[in-house]
């Protein structure tokens, strides 16, 4: 029944978690007979590790950096880009 419990929760299954699974199904059991059980049948809980993604490094290479942030203005308040639509209207599907 241990290693049933253990198996089921896919290894990650400790001793208070098989006691609990076992007393549910019928066999009672206390924390510390799942442990002893757990020892002789060689089973160790595993939590899985969380999901990181990959750090890069080093600097991307997707586009040069001809500007390399010196944004020089010649007098204050000026626009350098701005996005502006061309009319007031928003295309919706195709027509």
């Amino acid at each position: 029944m241990v290693k049933y419990a253990h198996e089921l929760s896919n290894g990650s299954a400790g001793a208070r978690t098989v006691a609990t699974n076992s007393t549910t199904e019928g066999l009672p059991m206390s924390r510390y007979a799942a442990r002893k059980h757990m020892q002789d049948l060689n089973l160790v809980s595993c939590q899985l590790l969380k999901h990181r993604y990959k750090n890069t490094c080093g600097k991307h290479n997707l586009a040069p950096n001809h500007l390399n942030r010196e944004f020089t203005v010649d007098r204050s308040n000026q626009v350098l880009c701005g996005d502006e639509p061309i009319s007031g209207r928003v295309n919706v599907g195709l027509t």
